[in-house]
Formats: structure tokens, sequence, C-alpha cells
């Protein structure tokens, strides 16, 4: 078995099996300041995971929020409107993880 060395932010390295798809699956490591939001509510398809490393945040779906905190997660349909705040006093740090 060989792997591919691939760019995904927030990682050192991100080793990928050869021969399975690109962008089946998406890693990343994104990190928020208090206050504030990686990037305005959005949908998209696939299936979207987030596990907070460090910090705590506020996950609006639609018309419901939903409070998460260090060594927590959730999994939601990320076709539905959704974004993540920082609603800590320290950075926000958390993984996401998409399937196409």
């Amino acid at each position: 078995m060989s792997f591919v060395t691939r760019q995904a932010k927030g990682l050192q390295r991100l080793f990928l099996e050869e021969g399975l798809p690109e962008g089946a699956l998406r890693l990343h490591i994104s990190e928020v300041e208090p206050g504030m939001r990686a990037h305005p509510p959005h949908a998209h398809s696939g299936l979207e995971a987030f596990y907070v490393l460090e910090g705590s945040a506020t996950l609006d779906i639609d018309d419901e929020r939903l409070g998460l905190c260090a060594n927590e997660a959730v999994i939601f349909d990320p076709r539905k409107l959704h974004g993540l705040v920082n609603t800590g006093d320290r950075p926000l740090r958390y993984m996401v993880i998409i399937t196409q």
C-alpha cells in the first residue's frame, strides 16, 4: 500500500492512500477568533461533521442552534443553511470533515 501527500488547511501533512478518489472525503482544521465566524452561513452537498478541539461555539442550522465545546462533535446535513460562530473568549479550533 502506498500513500500520496496532500495539503489540508491546519494540518502539517495529510496522507491519502493511492487509488482512492480525491475529494470524496475532505478534512481540515479551522481556527476562529472570539465572536467571529469562519465564513457566512452557507449550504452544500454531502455530509458534514465538526469536532471541537478547543474553545466553544454555536452551530446555526436553519432556525436551530446547538452549543458545542471541546471534545464534542456534530454530524449534520449541510444542504441546510449552516454556520459556526465562536461564542467563547478564546480561539476556537475545530476539525471539519465533509463527504461528497
